[in-house]
């Protein structure tokens, strides 16, 4: 920590001085939009209800106190405080991380991950409002072994930003299961149900998603992306539901198959979990794995995700046994690849198609796909029954148990 905490400090230093446009970076306004947008939500949030008839609010109702916070600060203005308290939110995941290595004694590997991965993101990393949920997240998996302190902060974060939740699927055994996930369901309930009582609009996040389309970004747009970029597919990219989404040929067929990816996805995590012999790794290897199959199936693949990623590559690096540092360092990779595509070449891939910027965007999938594939493949072999042998002497996989 002797020097990781300098190293840190200068690097958000930076970070916050470029996301001002004083160190100038990417486009006028790149790291401003969604912040304006925050603040206008933020002052619906104090007439006392939800945005309502809203397509761009698609979030849980407890997304409105990292709205709202930045106005505990009234001697600055909306956009720096927005950025100061993004900065305190990143300044306490590398305390949890660090408190987490001492315990684990895995090193300072972690440190350094969440030191330098972040920054590889450039100033959106303190630009949308991921680094409030993911501390709930890095809590979950950091700041204690008992399953109903994690599903406690599992459900906070769920009330903030639904991904979250995908870190209940490394509990081991059915008693921690049905403890964190009571305890999950128990802190969304007060949340929401509490928020939903006194503020209209609180619960439109249930079906606001239903009428998004596929985001340029994504895995399943892959294809259409490049196949646009040397001349072979004639559909568009357009601006809604606060994304570029491709309209053409196709599209269509390939939104509903992502749809159909996230619960086949499940299916495939559900026959793991029933099969495996859990190691003390399991549940942090668990909670990497699928949140990497949440971020892949999804129909929307926002630059920012990575930074639910990069969390949780960060803690795997400081747990010994872990199978899953290999994919952490693949998530560094496409971290960078995605510190490029926004907003460096964001244009010629969302709007013109052009093939340099699409290049660089296929690389980051391409890498995320990679990294995908490994993780599941590395989660089902570090957690596999060990052999018994017969009385013949024949060896078969072990009968599971609960």
């Amino acid at each position: 920590m002797r020097y990781a905490a300098p190293v840190w400090l200068l690097t958000r230093v930076l970070v916050f001085l470029a996301a001002m446009q004083i160190i100038p970076v990417g486009f006028p306004m790149s790291f401003e939009n969604d912040i304006r947008l925050y603040s206008d939500w933020s002052n619906v949030l104090l007439s006392g209800q939800f945005p309502d008839n809203d397509d761009k609010w698609q979030y849980p109702p407890f997304a409105a106190v990292p709205m709202l916070v930045p106005h505990l600060l009234p001697f600055l203005d909306y956009l720096v405080s927005f950025f100061v308290i993004s900065i305190l939110c990143d300044l306490g995941i590398l305390l949890l991380i660090r408190r987490f290595c001492r315990r684990t004694g895995g090193g300072l590997g972690a440190v350094w991950a969440w030191v330098a991965g972040p920054v590889l993101l450039g100033p959106l990393l303190i630009a949308r409002y991921d680094l409030m949920v993911a501390i709930f997240a890095v809590a979950a998996l950091t700041a204690s072994v008992d399953p109903a302190v994690r599903g406690l902060f599992v459900g906070i974060g769920f009330s903030i930003k639904v991904w979250p939740i995908a870190l209940l699927a490394g509990l081991r055994r059915w008693r921690e299961l049905l403890t964190g996930g009571a305890s999950a369901l128990a802190a969304t309930v007060v949340a929401c149900g509490a928020t939903a009582l006194i503020m209209p609009n609180a619960l439109d996040f249930l079906t606001a998603q239903q009428e998004r389309g596929l985001q340029v970004e994504s895995m399943a747009a892959t294809p259409f992306v490049l196949l646009r970029a040397v001349g072979l597919w004639d559909g568009f990219s357009t601006y809604q539901h606060g994304a570029m989404e491709l309209a053409g040929s196709g599209v269509e067929t390939a939104t509903r198959l992502a749809i159909l990816a996230t619960p086949l996805a499940a299916v495939l995590l559900l026959v793991w979990w029933l099969r495996a012999h859990p190691t003390e790794a399991t549940f942090y290897d668990a909670a990497l794995t699928t949140v990497l199959f949440l971020v892949l199936t999804s129909r929307v693949l926002s630059p920012q995700y990575m930074i639910w990623l990069i969390g949780l590559a960060a803690v795997v690096f400081s747990v010994p046994g872990s199978s899953q540092k290999p994919v952490a360092w693949l998530l560094l990779a496409a971290t960078l690849l995605t510190g490029i595509t926004y907003p460096w070449v964001e244009e010629d891939y969302s709007w013109k198609g052009d093939l340099p910027g699409t290049l660089v965007l296929v690389a980051r999938n391409v890498v995320l796909l990679v990294a995908a594939v490994e993780s599941f493949r590395r989660l089902w072999t570090s957690t596999r029954r060990p052999p018994v042998q017969d009385s013949d002497g024949q060896e078969r996989e072990a009968v599971p148990t609960s």
